[in-house]
């Protein structure tokens, strides 16, 4: 009798098998979540990425299958004590979040000029340390140094190809400043941790994979209006995903502008444009083809005293003034160094290869108002303020003890005339 009863409930059991792995990686995924929605039974995938789920259970059921900074997938099913084995089931990346563990959120205050943006790093808010994105908020890329390094100690890759200057070292992010929706795909590697694509520096490093494969298909239309560097943004992505002819692409577009910013007289004018088109040979082998050019032009700001700010108001540029009745700055710069790559992937179980071509070229320009042989024309030099002639004018005194005149200098020595 007990031996009947085990095989009845034997046969009224269904059960659930597959396998999870990763989209753009092909590699199992460990540990993911697999249950039935509304149910209490729960199934985790082992080593190989292989689940195993049984239920009592019969009807109509949709299985959810999850795991962190993966895209949640539901199967509807249909349970009636039978074995149902779904083969592998693929999880996409989410990395539709703004503000996800490997993203870089650089905003164009942070790119005010050169020795702001030589010291932008991709470390903050791209990881989830609390110190580092309190730091990020509180500070910004801009203003606040891990460790007390400068930026070239961490790389930063473009398909795999570093973006650090050979001149200083420094990655110049102007170089792909506008395209927000295709930079989106990064890897990130903490100080010396082991990374896929380089060896490694001190402060970390940061891969942006900019092939069409690794992005979300469709189009994307956005527009923004700013009071801060920039008064208005337009931007334009189509991604045609991989078609039937194993050919994918991906076009890009964004324009930003300004006639003045939040500061006086910082005019904003900047455009990018993107294309990459990418060809997949096999599962294990693709070729891409990636153009980027982005061209930034900005007028400059300077930092003010406490002195000045009172004076003139936290929005004063000493940079600008008045040519023939139209405001102009004194100080521009100009960036644009259009960007070419050419990659072969090769990605298997024992071996990756990732071989690279780049060639860049352009302009780097900064100007200013030149004063040779001439007084310092800057409003802001000290000896124009009120405070120098407050602290260096000298007063005469009669000393009651000596009879002769005395002229102090507030910032120097008493002295006899």
């Amino acid at each position: 009798m007990l031996f009947k009863i085990c095989c009845l409930r034997a046969q009224n059991i269904s059960t659930i098998s597959g396998t999870v792995k990763d989209r753009l990686k092909a590699e199992v995924i460990v540990d993911a979540e697999i249950f039935l929605e509304g149910e209490i039974v729960l199934a985790n995938s082992n080593n190989l990425g292989e689940f195993y789920l049984e239920t009592l259970k019969v009807g109509d059921y949709i299985l959810q299958i999850s795991s962190p900074d993966f895209v949640v997938k539901r199967i509807p099913l249909i349970l009636n004590n039978h074995e149902i084995d779904l083969g592998v089931i693929i999880l996409e990346r989410d990395i539709t979040v703004e503000k996800s563990i490997n993203l870089v959120n650089i905003t164009d205050d942070e790119l005010l000029d050169d020795e702001i943006n030589s010291n932008a790093l991709a470390l903050l808010q791209s990881t989830k340390d609390i110190f580092l994105n309190r730091a990020a908020f509180d500070f910004g890329q801009a203003f606040f140094r891990i460790r007390g390094y400068d930026s070239q100690y961490g790389e930063v890759h473009l398909n795999g190809l570093p973006m650090n200057k050979m001149y200083d070292g420094r990655p110049q992010w102007n170089n792909w400043g506008g395209l927000n929706d295709v930079i989106r795909n990064q890897q990130y590697a903490n100080g010396l941790n082991a990374a896929d694509f380089t060896f490694g520096g001190v402060l970390g490093n940061t891969n942006i994979d900019l092939r069409p494969s690794g992005l979300r298909p469709g189009t994307r239309l956005s527009s923004s209006v700013s009071n801060r560097t920039y008064s208005g943004r337009l931007m334009a992505t189509y991604n045609s995903g991989v078609k039937k002819d194993k050919l994918a692409y991906i076009v890009s577009a964004s324009r930003r502008w300004a006639k003045e910013g939040y500061i006086e007289g910082t005019l904003y004018d900047s455009y990018s444009v993107y294309g990459s088109m990418e060809y997949l040979i096999n599962d294990k082998n693709t070729i891409s083809a990636t153009a980027i050019v982005a061209s930034n032009r900005r007028g400059r700001s300077s930092a003010i005293t406490e002195e000045v700010q009172e004076i003139q108001g936290n929005r004063y540029n000493p940079y600008t003034g008045i040519q023939n009745g139209k405001i102009r700055n004194s100080r521009e710069r100009h960036i644009r160094e259009p960007l070419f790559l050419l990659n072969y992937h090769h990605e298997s179980e024992n071996l990756r290869v990732n071989a690279g071509l780049g060639f860049q070229t352009g302009i780097y320009r900064r100007g200013r108002l030149g004063y040779y042989n001439a007084p310092n024309p800057d409003p802001t030099y000290y000896r124009y303020l009120p405070s120098f002639y407050l602290n260096y004018v000298k007063y005469d005194i009669m000393s009651f003890y000596t009879g002769k005149r005395l002229k102090i200098n507030i910032l120097n020595d008493i002295y006899f005339a």
